[in-house]
């Protein structure tokens, strides 16, 4: 039986709670969570005692070692200080991604776990969702013949982009990181992953068009239920997407109800109540983010390899869109679809279906990592697709040239 710790329970920390309750081969013995009726609710879920559900990471690694492993899932800035005090703790890590908004800071993780021995394994969950590992499958079949360029698309929603990126947690580069970082750096991995090439050569570009002061109609209001004079026109009102959700909003916004209000257990009232002077209820004209709404990041992969990435928050959904070029056919692909096109040159063309994980879990990726990663620690199987540290630093080196790329509008070598 695997013991395993969680610092942090947010949404990725409560998702990975979830899925290792699930395992029958891990034990969850300590959590941690600076919220208190969060940490209460994770601690009667989970069955613990209370000397084992801390409100204070200081006073959670005082403790000493109380798992095997631990998983941490706090905020993008604070993964540098946890990460080095887990290693030193000697756990090994499960680390949300990104690592760290410094490459500094992401080498000094690795290094740091080269020399206790330590195993750090990051969350970039695409790799393990049905969807990529048949991708993976079949390119590593040889059907499409030796890979000549890889364009992905990631639409991330503008009801998704308004949440998290103009008014939430990782709406400004100095507090969190670039966009391209926090939200792609899954993508960049996929493109290493499906080639196994390293970057070469990086160029990028961004731009912010929408989400500006400058865009605000006139007699708009600071907070959405202000009231707004423009809410029945405004796509990002309030009222639209966290309580009136559609089909497209509902399956994301249903678990966030829980980060606006602060609240366990959270009424409709409650939320409504919050949306009044909560950050995730202001215009979206009115907000002080920064980071890049729609960039585009062309890269060379040391074979010759030719990559686009592109991020956009202007989309009706959350998907990626993949086409993959190689010598001897084509790979065509949306993720929420969960199928993929085949097309062999001079030959037939093939649709392949996998099995859907849900709206939620990255389509079946946060329980096969759980899997994954509780069999490494049981066994020390190293799957192809465990991301372990090492094989990380590629995608984030790729997003790093990729902000001094935009930043300097010169290509960057690697």
């Amino acid at each position: 039986m695997v013991r395993i710790a969680i610092l942090g329970l947010g949404n990725r920390g409560r998702r990975y709670a979830y899925q290792l309750k699930r395992c029958p081969n891990a034990e969850i013995t300590a959590v941690c969570e600076k919220k208190p009726e969060h940490l209460e609710g994770a601690r009667l879920y989970l069955d613990l005692p209370p000397q084992n559900a801390f409100l204070s990471d200081a006073e959670f690694f005082s403790r000493g070692k109380l798992a095997d492993a631990i998983v941490i899932a706090t905020q993008d800035r604070d993964h540098y200080g946890h990460a080095v005090a887990a290693l030193n703790a000697g756990y090994h890590v499960l680390l949300e991604k990104p690592v760290s908004p410094a490459l500094s800071e992401c080498e000094e993780i690795a290094a740091l776990a080269r020399k206790k021995n330590l195993a750090v394994v990051v969350c970039h969950v695409l790799r393990y969702s049905p969807f990529y590992n048949e991708i993976k499958r079949t390119i590593d079949s040889g059907a499409i013949g030796d890979i000549v360029s890889v364009n992905d698309t990631e639409n991330v929603g503008y009801w998704h982009f308004s949440h998290s990126y103009v008014r939430g947690n990782w709406r400004r580069e100095d507090e969190t990181g670039p966009s391209i970082l926090a939200k792609c750096c899954h993508d960049l991995d996929i493109i290493y992953y499906f080639t196994g090439q390293k970057c070469a050569e990086v160029f990028s570009s961004g731009s912010r068009k929408l989400f500006l002061p400058r865009n605000m109609p006139d007699g708009a209001a600071d907070y959405c239920l202000a009231p707004c004079p423009r809410a029945k026109t405004c796509p990002y009102d309030v009222k639209k997407i966290y309580l009136a959700p559609t089909l497209h909003t509902l399956p994301r916004m249903g678990a966030h109800i829980r980060l606006i209000t602060g609240l366990a257990k959270p009424k409709p009232k409650d939320l409504k109540e919050a949306l009044k002077t909560s950050p995730y209820g202001r215009c979206v004209y009115k907000c002080d983010n920064d980071v890049m709404e729609n960039q585009n990041v062309a890269l060379r992969l040391e074979n010759g390899i030719n990559a686009n990435l592109t991020m956009t928050a202007f989309s009706r959904g959350c998907f990626r869109r993949l086409h993959i070029s190689g010598t001897k056919g084509e790979i065509i692909g949306i993720d929420g679809k969960s199928k993929f096109k085949i097309n062999v040159f001079g030959g037939a063309s093939k649709t392949v279906r996998v099995r859907w994980g849900g709206f939620s879990g990255h389509f079946g990726g946060d329980r096969m990592l759980i899997r994954d990663f509780v069999e490494f620690l049981e066994t020390g199987k190293v799957t192809e697709r465990l991301s372990l540290i090492d094989t990380t630093l590629e995608s984030h080196r790729a997003a790093f040239a990729a902000e001094e790329s935009r930043k300097t509008g010169k290509a960057v070598s690697l």
